[in-house]
């Protein structure tokens, strides 16, 4: 590798750090969370509007542009198809509630960015649009051609790449030839050469709750729980905020939300708030078995009591967090998302928790089915490499490893998560504050710089291999 090209390359970009922070607060502006779809925007008007203006910031560069009519665009080097893909998504989750900052009004703050999007995945986006501005502005002729890719949709299923019933929503892979090999940097260094399989299912109770409501995690506030009780004369009830109101005690609690792929092992607003009920004595005794199955369910991060707990040493360990809970004609409705590793099968999975759920009172609806745990060679010479250049820019010795969020790489062939890891709270930024698709979601300039660095090194690596 030229060394001398390296250190130009290195330089330029510690000189780009305020161009960085400016459109990577220009794209955070941006809300982007899916919506009605409309003629040309198949998931909504904030997401196509990332997409335009990723293409005309790519126009601007040089770049060649392409729009795929499906929720999917490409800046890239050169005329004709792709070989390499960097793929990054310019839609976010909702925004939610108890934010510090405003989500929409990115602000720099201690070498952060902070701002929904902010590290999923609006920083890695625009760090690889202008590594790419670089090379092109120092007349990097690579042997192949690099192409960055923004899809809308990877945040709630992926029918940017698969397709949904849509008629601008055909889906990328069904339309379009992917790059022979991808790289996506929505995670961590250095590699991830293995992803779990995800599920999502309902678990609606058989019979209604008498004389109270209860639910949690809604969009707008993904982590507050809520029962509202058709009783009064509560004064207090523990970790919990006691209201009343029009005949009715509205109950309520709060934790930081987490993401769905690392809940917290001691449980969530859910395990808070029907913990306490149960405690206080608030739920009717013939309700008391469902409300303690709910309970028993949001603290078993693990699948224990659903007998899907498996370890693999590919894939880890299964995840289960319990995302929502609402009430329909009276009876609740609990989701769960379930990561599983490759050492059980969907069909197994399903079987054991819809068995599980009919045993304690519930009944099983809405089956999301959303990818399969995949895993490539961990030994092959492109990975080792990638991994050689992440930990001698980040000063490490990690070894490849197993992803547990659900990526671009789960649908792409030949893919590998790689990068970006760019949330790095402030210091004495509040606990509960800053990660992905949290509240104040931060995104480091130094990480994303540093990032910068490792796949300007990765790009002419590759340039010197097969892949």
């Amino acid at each position: 590798m030229d060394n001398e090209l390296i250190r130009k390359i290195d330089k330029l970009i510690e000189e780009d750090r305020a161009e960085l922070a400016k459109d990577v607060i220009k794209l955070i502006n941006i809300k982007s969370v899916r919506s009605e779809p409309l003629p040309g925007a198949p998931f909504g008007e904030g997401p196509r509007k990332v997409l335009d203006t990723v293409l005309e910031m790519g126009k601007e560069r040089g770049f060649e542009t392409a729009d795929y009519g499906v929720g999917v665009i490409s800046l890239a080097f050169k005329k004709g198809q792709p070989d390499l893909g960097m793929w990054a998504h310019g839609d976010v989750v909702p925004e939610g509630d108890g934010w510090i900052y405003e989500p929409y009004n990115a602000v720099e703050y201690k070498g952060c960015i902070i701002g929904r999007g902010a590290t999923d995945n609006k920083g890695q986006l625009v760090s690889l649009l202008h590594l790419m501005t670089i090379f092109k502005k120092l007349g990097i002729e690579l042997r192949y051609n690099a192409a960055l890719y923004v899809g809308s949709n990877e945040e709630t299923g992926m029918e940017d790449l698969i397709g949904n019933d849509h008629p601008d929503a055909r889906g990328f892979l069904n339309v379009c030839t992917p790059p022979r090999f991808s790289l996506v940097p929505d995670g961590s260094f250095p590699v991830a050469y293995a992803g779990k399989g995800k599920m999502v299912v309902e678990l609606k109770a058989v019979k209604p709750l008498c004389g109270i409501a209860i639910e949690a995690g809604h969009e707008d506030a993904p982590g507050r729980a809520t029962a509202v009780l058709d009783k009064t004369g509560i004064d207090s009830v523990e970790n919990c905020t006691v209201e009343g109101t029009e005949g009715k005690t509205v109950v309520s609690t709060e934790t930081p939300p987490c993401h769905a792929a690392h809940p917290d092992p001691n449980g969530n607003m859910i395990t808070v708030l029907t913990k306490a009920l149960l405690d206080a004595g608030l739920v009717a005794e013939e309700n008391k078995t469902e409300v303690d199955f709910i309970r028993r369910v949001s603290c078993d991060t693990k699948g224990i009591l659903f007998g899907v707990h498996r370890v693999s040493e590919d894939t880890g360990e299964t995840v289960v967090a319990s995302t929502e809970l609402r009430t329909e004609n009276g009876r609740p409705v609990l989701t769960i998302s379930v990561r599983y590793p490759d050492a059980i099968t969907f069909e197994e999975l399903y079987d054991s928790v819809r068995r599980i759920a009919l045993e304690n009172g519930f009944e099983t609806q809405n089956l999301y089915h959303g990818v399969d745990p995949y895993v490539l060679d961990k030994n092959r010479d492109v990975i080792q490499k990638l991994t050689e250049i992440a930990n001698e820019i980040r000063g490490m010795n990690a070894a490849p490893f197993s992803m547990g969020g659900g990526t671009y790489a789960h649908r792409l062939p030949n893919a590998l998560v790689y990068g970006m890891s760019g949330c790095l709270k402030p210091e004495g930024f509040p606990a509960g504050h800053g990660g992905a698709h949290g509240r104040d979601e931060v995104v480091s300039l130094d990480r994303l710089q540093a990032a910068m660095r490792i796949y300007a090194r990765a790009l002419l690596q590759l340039n010197e291999m097969d892949w």
